[in-house]
């Protein structure tokens, strides 16, 4: 872990998260709807106005409009800036904890895909492919880079390669399993591609870990909505808990690893 200070490449870091929060939020918006995250430029969805740089500024932008398009008026989503503060959040938590050197640079980019990939869950309840399986690729390629002694690397190459095989292949089996009991789908293929993304970039043994964070996550918030009055078949999208994992074994893997061999007994 790095010291606190200097503190300025915190807040270079943090500033920096906000605008790639803003990016964020074009994927998390036009990804699920085949469009393109580059053209046309950013601009109001009910009215088509394109913004100017002054009503593109990440947070400040929706305050100053109090949350409503400068020439429509229509209202614009609280998840705005709510999105472009957490990643400017994460990011530095991120930085906080592995310090500022190569290998931050996956880190972030890591963390920013589950940022994205857990707010389009939460809003249409897909994981797209477009993220999954390019993230996949890119966490391999990462990770062979060790290869060439770059520093970037999270894992070895061989760990990455078998977290995509047992990230995926242990949720598929759960999948038919429950499938052949029940006769119903109880999670998505997009929940597989992305425990095989996060194995991909953080190796097999971080796979069973966030599964199980996943699992009591999941399972808590489940029991809250059946406590408030949801129904059994009120779908719960399990994507952001399985990102909740990873992004957990990223920063802490050997502290739960000691708290669940604790809860174990071990």
């Amino acid at each position: 872990m790095t010291p606190l200070f200097p503190v300025a490449e915190y807040v270079f870091l943090g500033l920096f998260g906000l605008l790639i929060g803003s990016f964020l939020n074009v994927v998390v918006h036009r990804v699920p709807r085949r469009e393109s995250i580059i053209r046309p430029s950013s601009h109001c969805p009910q009215c088509g106005h394109v913004l100017h740089s002054w009503e593109n500024i990440p947070v400040l932008s929706w305050l100053l409009l109090r949350g409503r398009c400068h020439s429509c008026g229509s209202s614009i989503s609280w998840r705005y800036p709510a999105l472009e503060l957490l990643t400017a959040i994460f990011s530095v938590v991120v930085a906080w904890q592995w310090g500022f050197r190569w290998s931050l640079i996956p880190a972030l980019l890591f963390t920013w895909a589950l940022l994205a990939l857990t707010l389009i869950d939460l809003e249409t309840q897909l994981l797209p492919d477009r993220i999954t399986k390019p993230g996949m690729l890119l966490g391999l390629l990462i990770n062979a880079s060790a290869f060439l002694g770059s520093g970037l690397a999270l894992t070895t190459p061989l760990n990455a390669l078998l977290g995509i095989f047992l990230g995926y292949g242990s949720l598929w089996l759960l999948a038919t399993v429950y499938l052949k009991m029940t006769g119903r789908h109880g999670m998505g293929g997009g929940d597989l591609k992305l425990l095989g993304l996060i194995g991909a970039w953080l190796g097999w043994q971080a796979v069973f870990l966030t599964l199980f964070i996943a699992a009591i996550s999941g399972g808590l918030v489940a029991i809250v909505f059946l406590l408030g009055g949801k129904g059994r078949d009120y779908a719960i999208p399990f994507g952001p808990y399985l990102a909740l994992g990873g992004w957990l074994m990223l920063l802490w893997p050997g502290d739960i690893v000691h708290a669940y061999l604790h809860f174990l007994g071990a």
